[in-house]
């Protein structure tokens, strides 16, 4: 009896995990074509049921058939020999949740090698509410005040196997046929290609969307919808963009610039588009920022929607986030990674071409120049902790989630600028185009690009310099994790050592030493040639140090020039003093990209214990002369670090806030002059506005706190607010304001029409210094499926409020007070209250923020899983301390010594460095004598 009742649960997909953990298909047999159905996609109950059928081809005989699937029902299981139309006996079959998998047990005579056969699974699912597989969203009528949903899917990465069972890795690319059927005729459906044929169905009253035959695609790329959008078609017709109705002429400023932007892939590539039409989904709740798939792009709605008041910077965040998706149905779709190890080979060229193909689309937005802050100096930062390398092995669906990171995308894209200088941008393009038409509509490594590379090299007769090949190069920068830092030193009169090491902030593991194929750039105070950007040199993994010719008349020397090697620079203290001068004196003597280049490199080094942390003060101290704003990101980004970790100490603190807030004054000023006394509105000017507006103001610069005051006033009496001032004027207004103002921005984020405007409403709601407001505010999240916060909103909201010390405190105490409540009614709750945690952890500095969360981190009664997560975030502000503890006492001295309240040194650069390294060095022997007297 026992043994009927285990065989009809078997049967019937309830027995599982009773196998190893095996996240990889076994591959012994493979896809050769799908058909898809789905059926009462979108109905009250929110279920469906699926038919899917696969034509498949055995590679080796085998006793079962193990697909990938998880959280369906599945009814039935049929399996037919194509050759002979014979029925395979199914024995039972089991799903292993652990592994998400289908595991189908066949009799004899099984699968056997070389043959076909037709599997067809139905099974019923639901719409899912977690915004991954096929998931429902929703939104507000105007007219009806009704909620209309959407059913809408995200398969990327291991998700399609949420809506249907499949072979669900990326390397399988098969066609696919696919059916939908709705429930209304209101309804419209769509998928990867256009609608064939659609009707209703005499015998059931349903509507029915067929769809062709598409190319060969992984299952990731496979999209649905059905929703009662509308829509809106660019000229050529090829461009669909969809939205609801209150939305729809927000649509106009992407349809008139997409096709530009799809075009300028098709002129590169040399490849056309090979879709008859691209819809683009704006989506109310989306995980990820937006997703490629074949011929349906789903998007967050503020990165698709465009109003009057939007501002410049959401102008340029749309346009660049759908050029990325444009990229990947060339990198991606079209030539697709052959497994996730190798993911940098879509997101890196996606991330890549949103700014280089931009460039071309709107030349005066600077986009090479933006790239370097935005995602080179960002992904140094990112891997200068402990990481894995850009081509990193992954199994399970976690640790495939886990690469979707700054090294994939960032250092990807950044070492891809480096290959593209490397080259030259002809020779680029040509292995560019090589790899997409030798490998279209199938799956590739990284080594198939190298050879793609390596046949145009030969093909030209190109050479790099010291016989050094591309495939060694690229690869010592893609299997390798970290990246090094170039120490450069005078070795004689006539001569300059270059050595390499591994750059670390986290000291802790120093096991790994890798080294890399480095392609010197330099150029000299006399030479002064930042133009040419390709290696003049080359510092290999197996060279001791480099040396070079270099007469010491020549004055000071920049490596790297135009920042294109994706490593840092350090020099000799008499080198950084010359550098300093010469920003002094005359900062435009040094190219724009390589004085951002010498801030970052400056403040990092000084964190990762390679340079004094005076030297980037004294650095910065030429901003008073510095016009353009590229340089003053920099500077932003490293003030701001050191800024966190020094509200520590009591002395240092208010010093860095008023050297801080004096920064900021000086660029306000700076940009303020040119955008309302000048009315520039070039690009770079408008974005710099809106960007160092918030600074100064966060700062109380008293010019933007008046200015800001007076906006948010006049908002208040009906007049609206310029939307490039909009986020610093609400935000001064509810920091200086009480419970109606934050209402009265809080009324603006729930109903305003503009995507724009309600990020600078969400980004205000935690500019209060009222505690009780801020708890109240966090406490909405509680409200279950009537929050009116939305859950892709949950991210910006915690990270705005980590900014302020008052919204510290708050969100620490709420997490220790509320974490309960929290895993119960919140969205995803384990996964938010990991989030704050983490964000905090990087955030906390003062002794009583850190003892709080210390007591969040140590209270009982924790799940295991969020104890192991606390614990490996609080690791962080371990970090901050060590950082704390290596900065306090040399900028005690440099901000005690010197009373400095603006960024002006009275003494030289070099007098003041080569000074303050003598008082360290002093220092160290005192209290060495003193610990071993």
């Amino acid at each position: 009896m026992l043994e009927i009742i285990l065989l009809a649960l078997s049967c019937c997909g309830i027995l599982a995990d009773n196998d190893e953990t095996v996240f990889r298909l076994p591959g012994d047999t493979i896809p050769l074509s799908y058909n898809l159905k789905f059926v009462d996609l979108l109905n009250d109950d929110f279920s469906y049921n699926g038919v899917t059928k696969i034509l498949i081809q055995v590679k080796s005989t085998t006793t079962v058939l193990t697909l990938n699937a998880f959280e369906l029902d599945i009814k039935n299981v049929k399996v037919v020999d194509t050759e002979l139309s014979r029925e395979i006996n199914v024995t039972n079959f089991e799903l292993i949740k652990k592994n998400e998998q289908l595991k189908v047990n066949l009799k004899e005579p099984w699968l056997i090698a070389g043959r076909q056969y037709n599997v067809e699974i139905t099974y019923n699912g639901t719409l899912r509410t977690d915004m991954t597989g096929l998931y429902r969203s929703s939104y507000k009528d105007e007219e009806s005040n009704a909620t209309r949903w959407l059913a809408i899917s995200q398969f990327e990465p291991t998700y399609a196997r949420r809506a249907f069972p499949c072979y669900d890795e990326p390397g399988f690319k098969t066609p696919f046929q696919i059916t939908i059927v709705k429930t209304k005729k209101t309804q419209i459906s769509l998928s990867n290609y256009p609608v064939y044929k659609e009707y209703q169905d005499v015998q059931t009253g349903k509507f029915v969307s067929d769809y062709p035959v598409t190319e060969p695609m992984p299952t990731y790329l496979v999209a649905i919808s059905v929703s009662e959008f509308v829509e809106k078609s660019s000229n050529d017709n090829k461009f669909h963009v969809y939205t609801h109705k209150e939305y729809i002429n927000q649509t106009d400023y992407i349809r008139e610039k997409a096709p530009k932007l799809l075009n300028l892939m098709e002129v590169f590539t040399g490849i056309s588009y090979p879709i008859d039409k691209m819809d683009l989904l704006a989506v109310p709740d989306f995980a990820a920022g937006a997703m490629e798939n074949w011929g349906l792009n789903t998007y967050q709605e503020k990165y698709l929607l465009i109003s009057e008041k939007s501002t410049e910077k959401s102008k340029e965040l749309v346009t660049t986030v759908v050029q990325h998706e444009l990229t990947h149905q060339w990198f991606g779709n079209l030539v697709t990674c052959a497994w996730w190890d190798y993911l940098w080979l879509n997101e890196a060229f996606a991330t890549f071409f949103e700014y280089f193909a931009v460039q071309v689309a709107e030349p005066e937005w600077r986009m090479e120049e933006l790239f370097v802050i935005e995602q080179h100096q960002a992904a140094l930062s990112y891997d200068q902790r402990p990481r894995h390398a850009i081509t990193s092995s992954v199994q399970s669906p976690d640790e495939i989630e886990g690469i979707f990171d700054g090294i994939s995308y960032d250092k990807g894209a950044s070492v891809l600028r480096m290959l593209k200088y490397t080259l030259g941008s002809k020779l680029f393009r040509d292995s560019l185009i090589l790899y997409l038409k030798t490998h279209k509509y199938a799956s590739a490594e990284p080594n198939n690009l190298w050879d793609a590379i390596d046949s145009v090299l030969f093909d030209t007769e190109y050479k790099l310099a010291d016989n050094v090949q591309v495939r060694d190069f690229m690869r010592s920068w893609t299997e390798n994790p970290g990246y090094p830092v170039l120490s450069v030193t005078a070795k004689t009169k006539n001569t300059l050592s270059v050595t390499q090491k591994r750059f670390l902030v986290d000291k802790k593991d120093e096991s790994v030493q890798p080294k890399w194929y480095i392609g010197l750039t330099y150029t000299t105070q006399q030479k002064n040639e930042f133009h040419d950007v390709q290696p003049v040199a080359w510092l290999k993994p197996s060279d001791d140090e480099k040396t070079i010719k270099f007469n010491s008349d020549e004055g000071w020397v920049i490596f790297n020039v135009q920042s294109t090697g994706f490593y840092r620079v350090n020099y000799d203290l008499n080198n950084w003093g010359l550098l300093i001068d010469q920003l002094r004196s005359d900062p435009k003597a040094i190219h724009v990209l390589n004085r951002a280049q010498l801030i970052d490199d400056a403040f990092n080094l000084a964190r990762g214990g390679e340079l004094p942390f005076t030297v980037p003060f004294e650095l910065i101290s030429y901003l008073d002369n510095e016009n353009d704003f590229i340089p003053w990101y920099s500077a932003y980004n490293g003030i701001s670090y050191a800024f966190d970790r020094m509200r520590r100490c009591d002395f240092v603190g208010p010093k860095m806030q008023n050297f801080t807030r004096n920064l900021a004054a000086k660029v306000y000023s700076k940009v303020n002059k040119l955008y309302e006394d000048k009315h520039d509105r070039r690009h770079l000017t408008v974005t710099s506005f809106d960007a160092f507006s918030s600074w100064a103001c966060k700062f109380e610069v008293p010019e933007c706190i008046e200015s800001a005051t007076a906006y948010f006033k006049t908002w208040q009496s009906g007049i609206d607010i310029p939307a490039d001032i909009k986020e610093a004027a609400l935000c001064t207004g509810v920091r200086n304001g009480g419970e109606r103002e934050w209402n009265d921005v809080f009324n603006l984020y729930l109903n305003t029409f503009s995507t724009s405007e309600r990020q600078a409403a969400q980004l205000a709601l935690a500019c209060s210094k009222n505690t009780t407001i801020l708890n109240n505010y966090l406490e909405i999240l509680l409200q279950g499926e009537n929050c009116t916060i939305r859950p892709n909103h949950y991210r910006l909201m915690i990270k705005s409020l980590a900014s302020t010390p008052v919204g510290i405190d708050v969100m620490t105490k709420f997490l220790k007070d509320r974490w309960q409540d929290s895993l119960k009614l919140m969205w995803n709750g384990e996964e938010t209250i990991k989030s704050m945690y983490s964000t905090l952890a990087s955030k906390v500095s003062i002794k009583s923020e850190i003892d709080q969360l210390n007591a969040v981190k140590n209270q009982t009664g924790l799940p295991l899983s969020l104890s192991s997560s606390f614990n490996a975030s609080h690791y962080e502000v371990e970090l901050n301390l060590r950082y704390f503890k290596k900065a306090h006492d040399q900028l005690h001295n440099w901000f005690g010594d010197s009373s400095i309240t603006t960024p002006a040194p009275t003494l030289s650069s070099a007098t003041s460095i080569s000074s303050i390294s003598n008082i360290i060095l002093c220092l160290i022997i005192i209290m060495t004598c003193f610990l071993f007297k």
